[in-house]
């Protein structure tokens, strides 16, 4: 098993009173699979996803990576574990304006301390794979909101992590842009056998998924 994520339990607090949004979600994820979350909006969703990606912390329970409790990790070991583990995609792209596809492509690796050169290889497949390798010196400002977010998925993988997480990832694509976005996803993932859990609204997207859970009212 990849994650264990036991009795988890998280509220916010607005002004003098407190919102639960977790309320003892339990859930696991196997090497490989594809587990597609869906629920109302403000169902906690994306706190889920937040938090297994150890961008949020819990008010109490345990997420297990391959058996070992991550929750005890220091801010500094987290940061570490996150880049070398997880990878992200989100609703918007995050693109950093300032820097062409293929480095936004390799920035994660940079931070990792890879090698720019070896970086910029793998960069360069993930842009082939994901139909892009005409676009690698084009600025986000340049790219369509599809090929945007086409960029963003490769970015999510140049560290070969063991689990992505996606928030909504094609909810400000079109209809084409959005299939064909799915598409590459589920077979980028099968082929690295990478764990892949996708906070969606859209049913056509959970339907290619393995497994299907529902957040309701804070529990699975």
């Amino acid at each position: 098993m990849l994650v264990n994520v036991k009795e988890l339990y998280k509220k916010y607090t607005m002004g003098k009173k407190d919102i639960p949004v977790l309320k003892g979600v339990n859930l696991s994820l196997n090497e490989g699979e594809i587990v597609a979350v869906m629920g109302k909006s403000g169902a906690g969703k994306s706190t889920l996803l937040n938090i297994v990606g150890t961008l949020d912390k819990p008010d109490s329970g345990i997420i297990e990576f391959r058996d070992e409790n991550i929750i005890t990790y220091s801010d500094k070991r987290l940061a570490e574990f996150r880049n070398r583990n997880i990878g992200f995609v989100f609703q918007f792209h995050y693109l950093l304006p300032e820097f062409t596809s293929l480095e936004n492509i390799m920035l994660p690796g940079l931070i990792m301390g890879g090698d720019r050169n070896e970086l910029a290889r793998r960069a360069g497949e993930l842009l082939e794979a994901v139909g892009l390798s005409d676009r690698a010196t084009h600025k986000s400002a340049e790219l369509s909101g599809g090929e945007q977010q086409r960029v963003a998925f490769a970015r999510a993988l140049i560290n070969k992590p063991s689990l992505i997480l996606a928030d909504e990832p094609s909810g400000n694509l079109d209809n084409v842009s959005s299939e064909k976005l799915h598409d590459l996803m589920w077979d980028l993932a099968k082929k690295n056998k990478t764990a892949f859990l996708v906070a969606t609204h859209d049913k056509n997207l959970a339907g290619k998924a393995d497994r299907i859970v529902n957040i309701v009212d804070g529990v699975i």
